[in-house]
């Protein structure tokens, strides 16, 4: 049954993904009558659209792709992008059937020796890969724009117009942040608030979510976000948490890691954007925005740690040492230890 049902979908899944490249040749003949260098302005400037005077948002987007219906077509890519990404877990289920149906084939001459890799689950397992799903869409979406607006206004716009320094400093600091130094030093750190509750993983959790999201204003969100996620992982997830408390974890860190940055005004990207223009520096930030920030780390912490007393009785704790706590005040705020 899975089968059958797989081998309906994958086809129609693969094709969707890959329409668009379908029409690769009939962009080619009309790539070459918009080449000009000075044919088209891309992206227009807003003001050319002339809709000052319309207060709907529906209206405004209507107008703008009438006005340029390049600004549809990217829309409607964008959000197969998305869609793209809330279904990667099936397009990996879809790999996983059709590897096991490959796998039970064997070979026909009964040599023993192991089948081929399946090329089709290695093409469905790839698109099952969520960290290169809005790089695939780029493709139909460079072709789109050469088809549209034209080579030579692609290309400035591309060459020109967009800043890869961002990404590729994400790209650098997520990976040196995730080298065994890095960590090593990380863990050491917070070891040291963990023993204050005795170690447990009670402990490790408290102090990753409070301690971990915090550095992203020190080290920039992302590598706040990779080693807090690589600890989370060896010291909170190894022991087999329940799925609701393994979810509600990862959402209290992607909510802690996204406010993090803003106790300083260097490292978060958002921050850096207008601390210049508004002459906002280190003290202004913790002033205004970062003991706000502290407070809510901790309540949203604290909060879900003391109504997940349960959740803890699940989690397979015999792969770490069990909780011992020291008869301090910190025992108070560690009770799960």
């Amino acid at each position: 049954m899975i089968m059958r049902r797989c081998s309906k979908t994958v086809p129609a899944a693969t094709g969707i993904l890959f329409l668009l490249l379908s029409a690769l040749p009939a962009m080619a003949a009309d790539i070459a009558l918009t080449n000009a260098p000075d044919a088209i302005q891309f992206p227009p400037p807003l003001a050319s659209y002339h809709d000052a005077d319309l207060t709907g948002v529906w209206d405004v987007l209507a107008h703008r792709a009438q006005q340029e219906p390049f600004n549809l077509w990217a829309t409607l890519i964008f959000l197969a992008a998305v869609m793209h990404t809330f279904l990667t877990h099936k397009f990996i289920h879809w790999a996983n059937v059709l590897a096991e149906r490959h796998k039970a084939k064997g070979q026909p001459d009964g040599s023993g020796e192991p089948a081929p890799a399946c090329m089709s689950a290695r093409v469905l397992h790839f698109l099952g890969e969520v960290e290169v799903v809005f790089g695939i869409w780029v493709v139909p979406l460079f072709f789109l724009m050469l088809w549209k607006v034209g080579r030579q206004p692609t290309l400035d716009y591309l060459n020109h117009r967009v800043s890869y320094s961002e990404p590729l400093f994400v790209v650098t600091i997520m990976a040196i942040s995730a080298t065994k130094p890095i960590l090593r030093l990380a863990e050491q750190c917070l070891r040291l608030f963990a023993r204050l509750g005795g170690g447990g993983p009670g402990a490790w959790w408290l102090a990753i979510l409070t301690l971990g999201p915090v550095l992203g204003s020190l080290i920039s969100e992302p590598a706040a976000m990779t080693i807090s996620a690589l600890l989370l992982a060896r010291q909170f997830y190894a022991l087999k948490p329940p799925p609701r408390f393994a979810y509600a974890t990862l959402g209290l860190l992607f909510t802690n890691v996204s406010v993090g940055g803003v106790l300083t005004h260097y490292a978060a990207p958002p921050v850096l954007m207008v601390a210049g223009p508004w002459g906002w520096n280190t003290w202004f930030m913790f002033r205004h925005f970062g003991w706000i920030v502290l407070v809510g780390i901790a309540l949203a912490n604290s909060g879900y740690y003391w109504s997940s007393g349960g959740n803890w009785r699940g989690c397979n704790q015999t792969r770490l040492p069990p909780p011992q706590f020291r008869r301090t005040g910190t025992a108070v705020l560690f009770p799960c230890g």
